[in-house]
């Protein structure tokens, strides 16, 4: 058994040898259960955003977890394996060969033995990777096992009773195999990209029934051999294998956290043993917030209420039961449960069984409603609870989960049917309060979005694709930041994202991803000081900066060079190579630049810091020459593109207040039919409001949009949203990675920026000097009575408290700060602490600057 923290929940996964289904679709009874639900499940989600065991929406917070130090538990033994030199990622057509499912499926062969002393009464063999193979042990033939494949799920668990084939003494087993099916994500991790494309095999004989984790009897691993071209008799125990090659191994199946990225292991939640969590990853368990009883016209279903975390009293003792036995009726379906737990969450149902006999179960999820009854993410899973054990389902990001109990030998009682949670055990450290109530739910909502990606690594979202994309990384960071005050995942995501030198290609495959990783680096350093890191990236930075600049022309313009795709937001023309796609990336890169320049003066290489601050300045007259529209002088009529042109300081003031004019206050007016954004970009087009000085109209927005979402019944903010969108089941209707549907994320990091932006321009706190040696505090209340909150900094917390009158700040040591505070004119001065200071005009009058060059508590009042 592993150990693990208190506050966790030991276990185990467990094996299911039921068949996959197709999607269950509930009976007349179901449907108006269903409706039922659909009519309750809206109320309860403002109730949900403070849950009552918790206060907060993020139920981890009412969590007192200990930061964890060193292993919560050692790595299964099992590795993956596969036939050495030969995996398509170490091919030059690597891409090709991992992504088409109907090329390089020969056949693989394996052998290895093993030594036992005794037999054991039982044992079971399990095997994934492979989307087919045969199995011998000791020259004969223990299963024949295949994989359908599908639902984002490359390779899956597959099982066989194998007790009675097993010999005293030597064994030896053999296995034909075809590689499973690709499902390749963008990485400069060959052996997650291998993962990833299914030409692994992992395999395990344990001593015990179908789904109880025992001590492996046989794994695989390095001492195994393979070879592509057998001679007859392979298979037996016989054979001389002394001219096959030893196989490729890439260690423990748990071994990196880079094979839990990209749904790669999705299909491994039955394997024995198996939770897939990097050991610095915690847990935490939630009872349902609502259940329903679907299909159930013999009332196969007891005391459902004791699933419910507010169950009354009388029921909180007794056992959920189901009947296995088969339906009344032929071709009704199996009865089921639907679990709401009133908000997005990652993890996994969790079962805990209470009876003497196994039960059979599917599992699906569903970050909707909808998305659960039509389009599961992980398709319906096969799923067996071990008698008096523990089984979980896969992990993925949901708020619903309908479960069906299969025909079996009778009734099944459970323990608990619960939510387990996957966090990384953080504190939230930084803050945001107001006189406003819909922007306290937002922050609170970014927050918790931008917690749920911090899992092994930084992610995008908890559902899809669950990795490292460095344009949603750049917003995530800033949030996890300025609330958790945590660097660490980001400082390993940022190596991890540009790879070792040197760089040949771009961050993700994508140009754009490049820029931001660049803005990343710097916010990084800005937020941390961290000038070791930034020193050890030093040559890979120049060595990135040269790969981008080939995508430029001779005009200074993105010309696209390298023919990868200029990805810059799902909105319409900028997600393929279009003028309108081309005219952002100039700005994204002209911004990368000048983030660039400052990193190398940083690191002290003055030539270089030179050499790409004349490059952006090249770029920007070349924006300004080719991209500049006179008549209206904007850099043409879309949001995305002008929000960057001001961002990378491309746009002067004139044009600044051009673009806001004429495209930018459209946010808050008539939108045109080109006015779709996803919240990724809208936080740059928030960061644009703010610096052209439109903070007021900025909030204005981001209740409109952000608590847009909220009114839809969000509890995390989603990967795409467009008020114009419908609004019966929204889920359905979003629009991303060029779908509409369910395939959409409701949880996705890059729509998190809020809760930095608050903190940053309302509270008005940022570094101005690496690791916040030194700040710049700048509170603006636009239109607010008061707003209050902390920002974690390497030397403490700067906590602000912003009235009309002034500010009270909490000033670390370690931090020299400028504080800019609201002024009706020059006449006026600043009291601190009921004493007059020094104090100085900015901004045309409408600010006055105090130096605040030590620690301490100052009320600081403007009269």
């Amino acid at each position: 058994m592993r150990a693990r923290p208190v506050f966790l929940m030991p276990g185990r996964s467990s094996h299911s040898d039921a068949p996959p289904t197709a999607f269950p679709l509930p009976s007349r009874a179901g449907i108006l259960a269903w409706a039922a639900l659909c009519c309750i499940a809206a109320a309860p989600l403002a109730r949900a955003q403070t849950p009552p065991a918790a206060g907060y929406l993020d139920p981890s917070r009412a969590i007192a977890h200990p930061r964890p130090v060193g292993s919560f538990h050692q790595p299964l033994p099992e590795q993956y394996i596969w036939t050495a030199n030969d995996a398509a990622v170490l091919s030059s057509n690597a891409s090709a060969l991992i992504r088409r499912t109907d090329s390089k499926i020969d056949r693989h062969y394996f052998r290895a033995s093993f030594d036992l002393a005794a037999p054991p009464k039982r044992a079971t063999l399990y095997l994934a990777g492979p989307r087919s193979a045969r199995v011998f042990l000791n020259g004969r033939l223990a299963a024949d096992l295949r994989w359908e494949g599908g639902h984002h799920m490359v390779f899956h668990t597959l099982s066989a009773d194998v007790h009675g084939l097993l010999l005293p003494g030597k064994n030896v087993i053999a296995i034909e195999a075809v590689r499973g099916w690709g499902n390749h994500h963008h990485t400069n991790s060959l052996r997650t990209a291998q993962v990833n494309s299914g030409e692994v095999l992992v395999v395990k004989i344990v001593p015990s029934a179908p789904g109880v984790n025992a001590a492996p009897l046989m794994t695989s691993s390095s001492a195994w051999t393979s070879t592509l071209h057998p001679q007859d008799g392979w298979q037996q125990t016989s054979f001389d294998a002394s001219a096959w090659q030893p196989v490729q191994s890439l260690g423990s199946i748990e071994g990196d956290i880079d094979f839990f990225q990209w749904n790669a292991d999705a299909g491994l939640y039955d394997w024995p043993g198996y939770l897939g969590e990097a050991p610095y990853l915690a847990n935490y368990q939630m009872a349902a917030l609502h259940a329903i009883a679907l299909d159930d016209p013999s009332a196969a279903l007891s005391h459902l209420a004791a699933l419910v975390r507010s169950s009354p009293r009388a029921d909180a003792h007794r056992r959920f039961t189901a009947s296995t036995q088969p339906p009344p009726a032929s071709g009704l379906p199996a009865p089921g449960i639907l679990l709401d737990f009133g908000q997005e969450a990652s993890g996994r149902v969790l079962f805990e069984s209470a009876s003497d006999r196994p039960a059979h179960v599917t599992l699906q999820y569903g970050e909707s409603l909808g998305e659960l009854q039509h389009a599961p993410y992980l398709g319906v899973n096969p799923l067996l609870v071990p008698p008096r054990g523990l089984a979980r389902g896969p992990k993925s990001g949901f708020r619903y989960a309908l479960i069906r109990f299969l025909p079996g030998s009778g009734p099944v009682a459970f323990s608990k049917i619960s939510l387990e949670g996957i966090y990384h055990p953080v504190h939230y450290l930084g803050s945001f309060a107001s006189s406003d109530e819909r922007l306290n739910r937002i922050w609170e909502t970014s927050a918790y979005t931008a917690h749920l990606c911090m899992q092994d690594s930084i992610w995008d979202g908890v559902k899809r694709d669950r990795g490292r994309w460095m344009g949603d990384m750049e917003v995530i960071d800033r949030v996890v930041a300025d609330v958790f005050g945590d660097l660490h995942l980001a400082n390993d995501a940022m190596a991890q994202l540009i790879g070792p030198a040197p760089v040949k290609d771009h961050v993700d495959g994508l140009p754009g991803y490049s820029a931001f990783w660049i803005v990343g680096e710097a916010e990084y350093v800005r937020r941390s000081g961290d000038i070791a890191q930034l020193r050890s990236m030093h040559a890979r930075l120049l060595q990135l900066l040269s790969v981008m600049d080939r995508e430029m022309d001779s005009s200074n313009l993105y010309a696209a060079a390298s023919g990868k795709k200029p990805f810059v937001d799902w909105s319409q023309g900028f997600a393929s190579d279009t003028p309108q796609a081309r005219a952002a990336m100039q700005f994204e890169y002209l911004y990368a630049f000048r983030q660039a320049a400052s990193l190398l003066h940083m690191l002290g290489d003055h030539p270089a810091a030179s050499h790409w601050s004349a490059r952006a300045d090249q770029l920007s007259a070349a924006a300004q020459q080719h991209l500049l529209s006179p008549s209206t002088n904007t850099f043409g009529d879309r949001w995305q593109t002008n929000a960057m042109a001001i961002l990378s300081g491309a746009a002067n003031d004139q044009q600044q207040s051009a673009i806001w004019r004429s495209v930018l206050a459209r946010a808050n007016g008539p939108h045109q039919p080109q006015d779709v954004i996803t919240p990724y970009y809208g936080d740059y087009m928030l960061m644009a409001m703010a610096r052209s000085g439109h903070r007021r109209e900025a909030l204005d927005w981001m209740r409109s949009y952000w608590g847009g979402m909220l009114d839809e019944g969000a509890t995390s903010f989603w990967e795409a949203y467009d008020p114009s969108w419908p609004k019966t089941d929204p889920h359905a209707f979003l629009q991303a990675d060029g779908k509409i549907g369910y395939n959409a994320s409701l949880a996705h990091g890059w729509s998190s920026g809020p809760a930095a932006w608050l903190m940053e321009e309302i509270l008005g706190i940022q570094p101005s000097a690496p690791g916040f040696s030194k700040a710049r505090i700048r509170p603006d209340l636009a239109g607010l009575q008061w707003a209050k909150g902390a920002v974690p900094t390497p030397h403490g917390l700067i906590h602000v408290d912003a009235r009309p009158s002034g500010a009270t700040i909490d000033l670390p040591a370690g931090v020299d700060a400028e504080v800019l505070l609201p002024s009706a004119g020059a006449s006026q001065h600043v009291l601190a602490n009921g004493t007059e200071i020094a104090s100085t005009s900015v901004e045309d009058g409408s600010r006055l600057r105090v130096d605040l060059p030590r620690a301490g508590h100052y009320v600081l009042r403007v009269h």
